[in-house]
């Protein structure tokens, strides 16, 4: 298959491009900035090609490549952390970009468009989250993605290409930004330090990488529609918290309260993945005590 992936040099993008490459089949084609100090995280393979190309320039894309494509991965978002997801400029491009890459996809006469959802799409919740239910985004980001949603299967539709909207829950994995919740608690019980946290009360999931990146691959061949990627494990968050504590051994005093929630509440989610489930047969395979062992694996080489 021929795929374009953007957001290439991101957590999501470069993983999944490193899976997309074990099938020597493929050729993948990167979006990425010009000049991007990330390309490096890319590797050097002979069915990869890196394509300089900025959001702004998307619609260039089709006279860049010349070649037709089969599938079409859009991963780049701006803003994806606070202050910057309320930022309703920034969050705006972001939607006009995402409706620049579905006509682009059509252009390269893809048969399917992957697109990266997320959970803020739901809102505030409570029970179980289905794929079916209710979006109420409250954020900035929330409401433009859940538009790129609503908009782009439309687009789709009337183009004769199958949309598809990977709703992610929390992922983590080896590689993710220093500034997340996992890598950040984790990184101080490794050091004993005091951790300052909300009371942690609220339901919570997390998936690793690698269980995200099949998903997002095994959904080429899934007909249109919105799919929740998150595992089973819901708990309260501290419960999460307090396995990274004994898995490190960590001598780290957690401060539960310390810090206060936001104006919009406690939040949290129980997501259900049944569809996914369903139509792909996807299943997780790395439990969150593997995958957090991963990571403090990772942390002791880096020390």
């Amino acid at each position: 298959m021929n795929i374009v992936v953007t957001g290439a040099t991101g957590f999501i993008g470069r993983n999944l491009i490193n899976k997309l490459l074990c099938d020597s089949n493929n050729l993948i084609f990167a979006v990425t900035r010009p000049n991007s100090a990330k390309r490096s995280f890319l590797p050097s393979d002979d069915h990869l090609t890196i394509v300089e190309c900025s959001f702004d320039n998307l619609t260039n894309l089709p006279a860049i490549l010349k070649s037709d494509i089969d599938a079409f991965y859009h991963l780049g978002w701006e803003g994806i952390r606070n202050p910057e997801r309320e930022n309703t400029q920034l969050q705006y491009m972001n939607y006009k970009y995402a409706i620049d890459a579905i006509h682009v996809a059509k252009q390269l006469g893809a048969n399917v468009f992957i697109g990266a959802g997320s959970q803020a799409e739901y809102g505030l919740c409570a029970g179980q989250i289905s794929d079916e239910y209710p979006a109420h985004p409250i954020s900035e980001y929330g409401k433009w993605k859940l538009r790129v949603c609503n908009e782009g299967e439309i687009i789709a539709n009337e183009n004769n290409m199958r949309f598809i909207w990977a709703r992610i829950f929390s992922t983590y994995g080896v590689g993710d930004n220093n500034g997340t919740m996992i890598n950040t608690v984790l990184s101080k019980m490794m050091n004993d330090e005091p951790i300052a946290l909300t009371k942690c009360i609220q339901k919570w999931n997390f998936t690793y990488i690698s269980d995200i990146i099949r998903a997002f691959k095994l959904l080429q061949n899934a007909p249109t529609g919105v799919y929740n990627v998150a595992n089973s494990d819901t708990r309260e968050l501290n419960e999460f918290i307090y396995e990274m504590l004994d898995i490190t051994h960590s001598k780290s005093e957690l401060q539960f309260g310390a810090v206060p929630y936001g104006p919009d509440g406690i939040g949290g989610f129980e997501p259900i993945s049944n569809k996914l489930r369903k139509i792909v047969r996807w299943e997780p395979e790395i439990s969150f005590k593997d995958g957090i062992e991963l990571l403090v694996s990772e942390f002791t080489k880096e020390s």
